[in-house]
This record gives structure tokens, C-alpha cells and sequence, in this order.
């Protein structure tokens, strides 16, 4: 298990770490249709945004908005949230990358075990058919035949 003391070398940073408080924002969880539905912004989009606001009350009568439209006062605060947002969201795809990385490796490490055991079952098999049919499962996981029914179909 890693060292869990903060400033040594195993530690693993937390939530507590990064001193992570979301209180302040409604996090949202929207289904992939909704997601979908949602404009995507480039990447830029909160400089343009800027310059947007700087330019609209100069021009505010022209453009004939509504509030409802167009409300500067809430734009500014969506950008606000967002901006406010990004550090935690940087912080926490790292740690879910991490995540899923040490996930991976040690999934690979039980399959190179299991693999080891698979091909000694095999060999062992060659003496004692009781272990080959015990263990005859993985065959099919790791087994030749897997490949031959993949390409037959």
C-alpha cells in the first residue's frame, strides 16, 4: 500500500490535498443525449467571450438584445464559474487517469499469473488430463481455439 503522508515520495495526492471544495457550483450530471444537445465551444472561446462583453456596451443599442437574450452580468458569471472550475477539473482527469493507469497495470499483473498458470496447465495436462479439464476454461480465454472461432466468423 502507498505511503499516504503528505510530502513523501509515495504519497498519493487526495481530494484533501488539492483542498478540493465544490460547495460553490451546482455540479451537474446530464445524460449523453443532453450532452449532445450542447454547443461546444472552442477552446478559445472564453478570450472571445471577453472581447465580446468589452465591445457590447458600445454597441448595446444597435444589437437590440433582451436581457433574456443576451444578459452581460450572467455571461460574466458563467465564465467565472467555468474558469474557477478548470484547475479542479485538470487536477481530477489527472487522478482519474491515474486511476484507470494503476487499474490497467494491475490487471496486467494478475493476466501475466494467470497467463504463467495457463501455460503450466497445459503442460501439466500432458500427465494428468484432470488438470487440463479442471482448468479447461481458460481455453477458451486464452486458448488457440479463441483465435480460430474470431476468424471463422
Amino acid at each position: 500500500m502507498p505511503d499516504n503522508q503528505p510530502n513523501t515520495p509515495n504519497h498519493v495526492p487526495t481530494l484533501a490535498d488539492m483542498e478540493i471544495d465544490l460547495s460553490a457550483f451546482q455540479l451537474m450530471d446530464i445524460s449523453l443525449e443532453e450532452k449532445r444537445k450542447l454547443p461546444k465551444p472552442l477552446a478559445d472561446f472564453p478570450e472571445v467571450a471577453a472581447q465580446v462583453l468589452a465591445l457590447y456596451p458600445q454597441y448595446q443599442t444597435e444589437l437590440r438584445l433582451t436581457e433574456a437574450e443576451f444578459a452581460p452580468a450572467l455571461v460574466t458569471e458563467h465564465l467565472g464559474l467555468a474558469a474557477e472550475l478548470l484547475p479542479y477539473a485538470a487536477w481530477l482527469e489527472r487522478r482519474a487517469e491515474q486511476v484507470r493507469e494503476t487499474r490497467l497495470v494491475h490487471l496486467a499483473e494478475a493476466y501475466r499469473a494467470v497467463l504463467k498458470l495457463y501455460h503450466r496447465v497445459q503442460a501439466a495436462a500432458e500427465f494428468d488430463p484432470q488438470v487440463g479439464h479442471a482448468f479447461a476454461f481458460l481455453a477458451e480465454h486464452f486458448g488457440v481455439g479463441k483465435k480460430k472461432k474470431e476468424k471463422e466468423e
